[in-house]
């Protein structure tokens, strides 16, 4: 049922992108339950060598020339990023020195409507900039119960967007496309369900977990990355 929603709702072009996502979706057992540091990892490579860095293109929260990144790679129909997100908005909350990076990473082979909610986020972003991005986020975390189109319309209207240059960009195949290169990345640094995460150090190097850790936990790893 949700995919026939997804796909009235978005059209026949983005249900194409979306039928290839699920495919790739499809090596993801689940979302990450079971919280670690992938310490064999830790700090083993400089950022960039193949790994992408924040850019211009990024949804970035907090201080944007911090010296320290927080990449999450995130499903806005998984239970945990839901978890993990309000811990690392207090994270950048408290310390200045950091930034949170959202990508996309949307399981579809497990959950259905993932997709359409970053299809509809990546909108809101193009339409109302970066903070309308972090607004329609917020929101959607905290009523995951409701991924449907009539919410995100509301969301939309909420932060001054169009509605019609909306449902517009909804059809626009080209933001599924964006949203499959961020799930792309995520596989190739490692990521195998969400939330996935990597803390980009001070000096450059990376530092990636898996799943909803405490917030105790993301703290020390932040701690550790402003000084290595």
């Amino acid at each position: 049922m949700a995919n026939s929603s997804i796909s009235s709702t978005y059209g026949t072009p983005v249900a194409i992108v979306i039928a290839g996502l699920v495919i790739a979706g499809a090596i993801f057992w689940s979302t990450a339950g079971g919280s670690s540091v992938d310490s064999a990892e830790v700090a083993t490579h400089q950022a960039g060598e193949d790994f992408r860095l924040p850019n211009e293109s990024d949804h970035v929260r907090g201080n944007p020339d911090a010296r320290v990144s927080i990449i999450e790679f995130s499903d806005f129909e998984c239970p945990f990023c839901a978890q993990l997100h309000p811990t690392l908005k207090r994270i950048i909350n408290e310390n200045t020195d950091s930034k949170w990076v959202y990508r996309h990473f949307p399981l579809s082979s497990i959950h259905s409507r993932a997709l359409g909610a970053s299809i509809a986020s990546e909108c809101v972003a193009k339409l109302g900039g970066n903070d309308a991005f972090w607004t329609f986020a917020d929101a959607v975390f905290a009523d995951q119960r409701n991924l449907e189109s009539s919410q995100y319309e509301n969301l939309a209207t909420s932060v001054g967007i169009d509605l019609p240059s909306f449902k517009v960009c909804l059809l626009d195949t080209s933001v599924a496309e964006e949203i499959a290169l961020d799930g792309n990345e995520a596989i190739q640094a490692g990521g195998r369900g969400t939330p996935f995460t990597i803390v980009v150090t001070a000096s450059g190097k990376l530092i990636p977990f898996s799943g909803a850790l405490p917030y105790e936990d993301v703290k020390r790893l932040v701690d550790q990355a402003l000084v290595n």
